[in-house]
Formats: structure tokens, sequence, C-alpha cells
């Protein structure tokens, strides 16, 4: 038998206790807390758990998105770019002072660049042709 990754046991747990609550829900934690102690897996509880915060936003329709910039986003840029991405959105913003200016945005499957770093290597790429 094929050893299970974090995302799959993530995906069986959020699929067995999506329609749970009360002692129904108390008692499925408990079961799979029980399982991971017998395949040695409680080591790995950290990345499990956020295997499944992410499946579960997911399946809420929540885009995560994170922001680079080479300085602090004002509110109302952040929000425009948030925007962009539906309405259900949690992004996380860094600063990186190697992008010059614009930003960089990464969802889960994507990375839109809008740097000028990029733009000037393009520029760069087309005058030397």
């Amino acid at each position: 038998m094929a050893k299970l990754t974090n995302k799959q046991i993530a995906q069986a747990l959020f699929e067995a206790t999506e329609k749970l609550s009360g002692a129904d829900l108390d008692g499925a934690l408990q079961r799979f807390v029980d399982l991971l102690a017998k395949k040695q897996k409680l080591k790995q509880i950290g990345n499990i758990i956020a295997e499944f915060e992410s499946i579960s936003k997911k399946a809420e329709g929540i885009v995560g998105i994170e922001i680079k910039s080479a300085k602090k986003l004002d509110s109302t840029t952040m929000d425009g770019i948030k925007k962009v991405f539906g309405d259900k959105v949690e992004a996380s913003e860094e600063v990186d002072e190697e992008l010059l200016g614009g930003i960089t945005v990464k969802t889960e499957d994507k990375i839109l660049d809008g740097s000028l770093k990029t733009q000037l290597n393009k520029l760069k790429l087309k005058l030397s042709n």
C-alpha cells in the first residue's frame, strides 16, 4: 500500500468531517488523532492541519494570494488588488526591496509578475534581439 501524503490525509479528514458537528465531530477527530498516532504521523499534524485549512478555504470559495511589493502598499491599493480576485480573498503582503518597484501576486497556481525588475529584463531582451 502506498504512503498517503499530508494533502491526501487532510482531504480525507475534510470529507469525513464536512457535515459533522458536536459529539459526532469530536468523535471523528479523536479517531483521526488515534489513527495518526497508530501510523506514527503525529509529527506531521501541523502540515496536515495547514493542508486541511487550505482545502476548507477552497471549498468555501476563499482565494489566498501572496502579494510582494517593493514597499508597503496602502489599504486602497491592497483593496483594489483583492477585488480583482473576487469577494472572498485572504491576502498576505511581503515587502521585497529587490523588486525595485511594482508588485507580484501569487495565487495557488499562478504568479502574476508586474514588477519593475521583470519589465526591465523583458525590455533588455527585446532590445538585444
